[in-house]
Order: structure tokens, then C-alpha cells, then sequence
């Protein structure tokens, strides 16, 4: 049997063990092959020119589409349609609709499904997993979310990058940042929202920027007021289904955060209170300066709570924290362990929150 990694219209059978090549415009069979030929790859390996080849191959048991979100459903649906596992990264589409589509489909077909939130695999989430179940801090009350959104360039951009600045792409700072940075990781440790309890503003501060045809220093600029039509500052407050109140307060601040700090999450219950804190990087990127401090009544103090001890194996170990978390939740999709990947199921009611929060902001 083959796995597959799709690295545009066109693709790669890589069989189990290849290292993956750097991506490359493969968007037709011949492009593939010259990639092949470029990394040295084996004779085993395979070139597609279509994600329908791809799908038709008995050898191929499951495909992946890490590319542009708006060649997910065009890459996927024919994989499913094959009867193929499929892993796709975050956002499942750029629409509910497609993805609910898509849900229902995987579903129809038997087959198994993924999505790239790798937070869920992270050794810290599934450590406030635990003190929750535990009853650590008693019955939970409430939670916070404060972050900085300050390592996302809003002055420059490149040409090639500009869909990340456009609410409608579905691949921009509302849908990829607040999603995969903590929303999909709270709802994931403290259960979902009461959807009918929901009140949000998103408000875009920089309406435009500049856009340049590279990111090099002689650049040039493309279009010196690109229109910005996703958020940079994102409020939302709510009522979960356990009846615990929640609230976000997603900011971009001029520069990085004051404090160093992109990510303060509270999490108070009847017993005491979680704290975790993130220096200015991606949530899920596994960064070993995360900290995770509990205080329960009685204590004078906060105290460090050690969440790697005891979550690391052979498979796993030994990967640099930005890959770690991949690493993880692939490793968990191979073992079938669903409490620490997103299958279709759950990305959907991510992305169902997401349309519910932007419906109750008004856009």
C-alpha cells in the first residue's frame, strides 16, 4: 500500500517511510515526475496528474491535502469519493456548506477522516484535559482567552499571500488564527458553546495594506492599498453548554505584545484556577515556554504544573516542538485514537461556530 501526499493538482505517491519533498508546483504529472527526479526519490514512487488518478489507484490508502484551502474540496472530495482516507489541514473548506458536504460524504463512504488541528495532540491541552477530569479545580465556572495577534504582518504582504487578508477565502486570521490558535483547543478541553448564547464584534482597524511581489528587500510594490476585509480585533462572549460563562478578546497591537506574551488563558472553577500562558507564537506549535500554573483554595500560591512527564513514546520523541504536534496527531490517526485528533465531525462544528460568531457580529 502507498500514502499519499497531494502537493497541488497534481501528486506524489510516496510509499510509507519517504521523507516528504519540499513543496513544488506539481500541478501536473510531468511537473511530478520532475520533482520526483529532483529529491532522488525511489522508482516506487508515483506521479499523478489528477486528484481523480490519485483517487482510482487500489495501492493508495490514504491521501493528504495540505495546500491553499481553496483546493481543498476540489483535492478531497474525489479521495473520498475513492474510498480513501483523507487528511486534510485546517480549514476542512472555506464554507460550512462545503464541509458539512464533505462530513456527509466521508460518512456515506466508511471511510476514516482527519483534519490539521494539531493542538488537540498537544501534551499541555491534554494535561488541562486531565485536571479537569480529575476535578482539580472543581466544577468550572468561566474562562478567558486573551491573545495578541502581533506576529501577523498587517504592513506587508505579498501578491501571492493576499487571500489570507480576505474574509470570504476562509484562509485568513479569523478562520485560521482563532480557530486553530485556541478555539478549536477550548472547545475541545471544556465542551462546546450554547449556540443560542452567543455575542461577538469583529472589527477590522487596518483596512489596508501594501502588497509586494516578494518578500525580498528590492521588492516591488504590487498594490500600495490593498483592501483588508478580514478582523484583526475579535470579541466574543458566551455560555457553554455545561452553563460555565467564556469570553475571547483577540487583539493586533501595532508590534508584538507587551508583555511577550500572545496567549492568557483563565480557566476558574468552584476549587481553585488554571492558568496557561504562550509567548507570541503559534498555539499549536508545541513552544517548550509554555506554562500551565494551577491554584486551588488553600494555597498561597500558584504552582508550575509539569505536563510533558509521561506523554512522550518512541514514535514521537525527539521532534522539534514545531513539529511535534503533526507529528502527534498523525501518530494518534494511525493508533485511532480520536481524543487527540479533529476528525471531519468535530472540524465541522468548529466551523459552524466560526459562521455563528460572524452571524452574531453582524457581517
Amino acid at each position: 500500500m502507498t500514502q499519499v501526499t497531494t502537493l497541488g493538482r497534481g501528486s506524489l505517491g510516496l510509499p510509507r517511510g519517504t521523507n516528504q519533498p519540499q513543496e513544488q508546483d506539481n500541478s501536473t504529472a510531468d511537473s511530478a515526475r520532475r520533482s520526483i527526479a529532483a529529491h532522488k526519490l525511489p522508482a516506487v514512487v508515483r506521479a499523478y496528474g489528477s486528484a481523480t488518478d490519485l483517487a482510482a489507484d487500489p495501492d493508495v490508502d490514504l491521501v493528504i491535502v495540505c495546500v491553499n484551502v481553496g483546493k481543498h474540496y476540489e483535492l478531497a472530495k474525489p479521495a473520498l469519493l475513492g474510498k480513501k482516507d483523507v487528511y486534510v489541514e485546517w480549514p476542512l473548506d472555506a464554507t460550512v456548506a462545503d464541509a458539512r458536504e464533505l462530513t456527509d460524504l466521508a460518512r456515506e463512504k466508511g471511510v476514516r477522516t482527519a483534519v490539521g488541528l494539531q493542538a488537540r495532540s498537544d501534551r499541555l491541552v491534554l494535561k488541562l484535559k486531565e485536571l479537569l477530569a480529575t476535578n482539580e479545580i472543581g466544577d468550572v465556572v468561566s474562562s478567558t482567552v486573551a491573545a495578541s495577534m502581533g506576529l501577523i504582518n498587517s504592513i506587508r504582504w505579498t501578491e501571492a499571500s493576499a487571500y489570507y487578508l480576505d474574509m470570504a477565502t476562509g484562509g485568513n486570521s479569523y478562520h485560521i488564527f482563532l480557530a486553530t490558535v485556541i478555539l478549536d483547543s477550548f472547545t475541545n478541553v471544556l465542551g462546546p458553546f450554547d449556540a443560542s448564547n452567543i455575542h461577538a464584534i469583529l472589527k477590522t482597524v487596518n483596512k489596508t495594506t501594501a502588497l509586494y511581489d516578494s518578500m525580498k528587500p528590492d521588492s516591488k510594490v504590487v498594490n500600495p492599498a490593498y483592501p483588508v476585509t478580514s478582523p484583526d480585533h475579535i470579541l466574543v462572549q458566551g455560555v457553554l453548554a455545561s452553563g460555565a460563562v467564556a469570553s475571547f478578546a483577540f487583539r493586533k497591537p501595532p508590534s508584538t505584545a507587551v508583555d511577550d506574551v500572545g496567549f492568557r488563558w483563565l480557566i476558574t472553577g468552584t476549587k481553585g484556577e488554571i492558568e496557561v500562558t504562550v509567548p507570541e507564537m503559534n498555539w499549536q506549535f508545541a513552544d517548550p515556554r509554555m506554562k500551565l500554573r494551577i491554584k486551588k483554595v488553600g494555597e498561597e500560591t500558584a504552582r508550575e504544573v509539569d505536563y510533558v512527564a509521561g506523554q512522550e513514546d518512541e514514535r514521537t520523541g525527539g521532534q522539534i516542538h514545531v513539529a511535534l504536534n503533526t507529528a502527534r496527531s498523525y501518530d494518534a490517526f494511525a493508533k485511532g485514537d480520536e481524543t487527540r485528533f479533529a476528525t471531519y465531525e468535530s472540524a465541522l462544528a468548529t466551523h459552524e461556530l466560526l459562521q455563528r460568531i460572524v452571524e452574531s457580529a453582524g457581517w
